[in-house]
């Protein structure tokens, strides 16, 4: 396709060259109206700068579009989660036609590779607020980074920062069509950050990969509230053979939520963190990962309402804050344009002894892909059974350029 574009505009470069080139004849008094000839170096200079172009911004597209069958299944009360959200004022889930996504995306390179950018929005998120979480979701990256210091490169701007493995993986490369109950929980975030990272670093038999993030921990889409930074981190091992690949890590999470002005009021801890792991070989791939962590009262995955202050965190009431816990273990195996995935789960939105909302709830997914156009199209089923909750089927429809 982008052969396809570079050649048209090839030809219509040459076209205006060559009405250009008549027009200068004729005002210098050439009679004969013979065109000008397009040379080979015009061709090379106007390839030279769609190069230039396509490496200093490049677009790309990801679309999702789902239809849900929910059985009509009855609303459940915060603290639970689903594939699909019911139309306000209806009491259950029924089916739906859907688009999950329409991510837009600049990003480009503006030093060979030391001083790279990108801008991505959504105009199908959300723009409603998530207390802790964003303020609105459509406009999700815009951040700069510089790669001079090697295996340090320094990223400032909003962004998926340093944390657990399925929560910062791409959104065209997830394996089912919602992530776990754990990363929706307590992963899967953006904010304003300031972080140095690195990964292929050899160490011996190894190669490691770290990020070290600075948070402004108000949440994506939102302005500092306050002079309190959350701090968050991530490292992992790879061992790698022409067969197969092992790869362990681990990340965490560091804040309080604080109220502005002084003296400061501490309204609850923010934290967690978690060990994954994957191996592949061939195509299967196996994957887990296991998190724990405290969210502030107030904060939209924590399923307690209300909030109260204190003026230190050790006196913080800790009645409203909750404790979500989680894990999940994935199975897949590709086959050519054909991949089947199954993973097991339990979330536990509050462990706290004596919460009501101490349950565990396991879930057992089951995907079908079918890839085309070298992975650029996808077509996806999934199946959701929640054992205490509700089942849903998913289909999917990805366009990933």
């Amino acid at each position: 396709m982008k052969k396809k574009f570079a050649l048209l505009l090839a030809l219509l470069a040459g076209l205006s060259l060559t009405t250009a080139r008549v027009f200068a004849a004729e005002d210098a008094g050439d009679d004969d109206d013979k065109p000008a000839a397009i040379t080979v170096s015009d061709i090379e200079g106007l390839s030279n700068r769609i190069n230039d172009l396509n490496k200093f911004a490049k677009v790309s597209l990801l679309l999702q579009v789902w239809y849900t069958d929910g059985s009509n299944q009855t609303f459940l009360p915060k603290g639970f989660s689903a594939p699909i959200k019911p139309a306000t004022g209806i009491s259950f889930y029924n089916d739906l036609i859907s688009g999950k996504r329409a991510e837009i995306s600049f990003a480009g390179d503006l030093a060979d590779k030391k001083i790279a950018y990108r801008i991505q929005y959504d105009p199908l998120a959300t723009t409603t607020a998530k207390p802790g979480v964003s303020n609105g979701e459509q406009l999700k990256d815009y951040w700069i980074k510089g790669s001079y210091i090697p295996f340090a490169d320094i990223q400032f701007g909003q962004f998926k920062y340093a944390q657990a493995l399925e929560g910062r993986t791409p959104s065209g490369e997830l394996d089912f069509a919602n992530t776990s109950l754990i990363t929706t929980a307590l992963e899967s975030r953006r904010d304003l950050t300031f972080q140095i990272s690195g990964s292929k670093i050899p160490v011996g038999p190894v190669n490691l990969e770290y990020a070290a993030a600075l948070v402004q921990g108000a949440g994506q889409n939102n302005i500092d509230n306050n002079e309190a930074k959350d701090l968050a981190g991530r490292f992992g091992l790879t061992v790698t053979d022409p067969n197969w690949a092992v790869y362990l890590g681990g990340s965490g999470y560091s804040g309080w939520e604080t109220t502005v002005g002084a003296p400061t009021q501490f309204l609850g801890e923010r934290s967690n963190y978690g060990f994954e792991g994957r191996i592949t070989a061939g195509g299967l791939k196996l994957q887990g990962e296991f998190i724990q962590g405290r969210l502030e009262p107030g904060n939209n995955y924590n399923p307690w309402a209300g909030t109260q202050v204190k003026q230190t965190p050790a006196a913080t009431f800790d009645n409203l804050t909750s404790k979500p816990t989680g894990w999940y273990a994935t199975a897949s195996y590709r086959y050519q344009d054909w991949r089947l995935a199954v993973r097991g789960e339990d979330y536990n939105a509050d462990e706290t002894a004596g919460s009501k909302y101490n349950v565990h709830n396991s879930a057992l997914t089951v995907g079908l892909d079918w890839f085309q156009a070298k992975d650029k199209f996808k077509l996806s089923v999934n199946y959701e059974k929640h054992f205490l909750q509700y089942e849903a089927v998913i289909a999917q429809a990805q366009v990933n350029l």
